[in-house]
């Protein structure tokens, strides 16, 4: 697994789409049975590959036709760690932002801590406001950078979508969720992992992806 790990890393490490393909075919045929999803609480399905060091890591994101939000007030946030990412095969909409203080500003920022596959939200700051920086549309084969200090909130635009994520984690850095309005209540959320018919359709449905993505990038490329 490890040798597997770093031939996809390499194609993160060149920005080779067809080194990531056709690496991704192989880990999954190596693989298949360790492969169990997870939920996320942004709403898709999410899937870690392995660590390639200490502080590296790579993981697999799925939005479907079943997306479950935990809370959509919630979906603007932060990292605890750097990320590239490289869209396997869809089409989504990342929106950057920054978070301001104004004394009549009625947002607020959550810190989110992570034990045991479950997070929970703790009040880090009020009186936030938050300022739009730029939207970028990423399609299949696109790559793109995201620092643990943005602010964002990804939108998927069709179904499915695919991408992979080599993470890099900074020294003690928390997650952070901005919320339009202060929680009633602070929110949970536990990870857990989906049952054997859905996580065996939804490696399927990453299969195909894979292929579709690949087909696509080459045609693009001779095109």
């Amino acid at each position: 697994m490890e040798l597997d790990l770093k031939n996809i890393n390499n194609g993160f490490e060149n920005s080779n789409a067809k080194k990531i393909y056709s690496e991704l075919k192989v880990y999954f045929e190596n693989y298949r049975d360790k492969i169990r999803f997870q939920k996320h609480p942004l709403g898709f399905k999410y899937f870690k590959l392995g660590n390639i060091s200490s502080t590296e890591e790579l993981r697999l994101h799925l939005w479907t036709k079943t997306n479950e939000n935990h809370d959509d007030d919630l979906q603007i946030h932060d990292h605890s760690f750097n990320f590239k990412s490289f869209v396997i095969y869809g089409l989504l909409k990342n929106h950057l932002y920054e978070s301001i203080y104004e004394n009549d500003a009625v947002g607020f920022i959550y810190d989110v801590k992570f034990r045991n596959e479950k997070s929970r939200l703790i009040l880090n700051s009020s009186k936030q406001k938050l300022v739009d920086l730029k939207s970028e549309k990423l399609t299949t084969g696109n790559f793109y950078n995201i620092h643990s200090n943005e602010f964002h909130k990804t939108e998927n635009l069709v179904e499915p979508s695919l991408t992979i994520l080599k993470i890099t984690k900074p020294k003690s850095k928390v997650a952070r969720v901005y919320s339009p309005k202060k929680l009633s209540k602070l929110s949970k959320f536990e990870r857990v992992f989906l049952e054997d018919n859905e996580n065996e359709n939804l490696i399927n449905e990453v299969l195909k992806l894979i292929k579709l993505g690949e087909s696509t990038v080459a045609n693009n490329v001779y095109n």
